[in-house]
């Protein structure tokens, strides 16, 4: 009798971080080459990647319904499906933003915000690699370490750009557009860093 090939969380995880950083990478193509009048073709392809994340996530929650040893506390890996599918929803929220907002024109400091949540999520990608390992380690802690120090970074992008939006003078609108915008950048890096500490934690139980 052939033995069934056990299910790779791991590599589930690792597909559902590459749908993220996709994402990530397609927002800030979008924001250097913006064009209102194209978002709809935006919107399309992000909406493409989330549906891809989703059909990650339900496989994992259909496999460990039946997996009668999973490698690691079903709530764990609940708990770091859920994260990382929020994640790809927090970047497509962006793209979203800039779409019920009617942006005409990105500001810089949202180009810069897009940068580091392309940085984020592509730490994010690196730190569930070394996940595969499960055991807390070196490698495990220089990567939450990144993860955290670029999600600090927005925190400094997002006050920063948030005071101006108030110092500036400008229209009403244009302000609750932007801060509006900024506020789904900032969850976008929240998301990461939330992954950073359940992946320490699920690490730290396995050392």
């Amino acid at each position: 009798m052939i033995k069934k090939k056990k299910y790779n969380y791991f590599q589930a995880y690792q597909l559902m971080t590459e749908c993220a950083y996709q994402a990530a990478f397609e927002l800030m193509k979008m924001m250097k080459d913006y064009q209102p009048n194209a978002i709809d073709v935006h919107l399309q392809k992000m909406h493409r990647i989330e549906h891809e994340a989703d059909l990650r996530r339900h496989e994992i929650m259909t496999v460990l319904a039946k997996d009668s040893r999973p490698p690691m506390d079903r709530e764990d890996i609940v708990a770091l499906s859920n994260a990382l599918d929020d994640m790809v929803d927090m970047v497509e929220d962006v793209s979203i933003g800039l779409y019920i907002y009617n942006v005409k024109e990105v500001q810089e400091a949202a180009m810069a915000y897009g940068k580091v949540i392309v940085m984020c999520c592509d730490a994010v990608r690196e730190m569930m690699k070394e996940f595969e390992k499960i055991q807390y380690n070196n490698n495990i802690m220089d990567c939450i370490k990144r993860v955290n120090h670029l999600e600090g970074q927005g925190d400094t992008l997002f006050a920063k750009a948030t005071r101006e939006l108030f110092s500036d003078a400008l229209d009403p609108v244009e302000v609750i557009r932007w801060k509006s915008i900024y506020d789904r950048m900032e969850l976008a890096c929240d998301s990461c860093e939330k992954i950073g500490h359940l992946v320490e934690s699920v690490a730290l139980k396995h050392s």
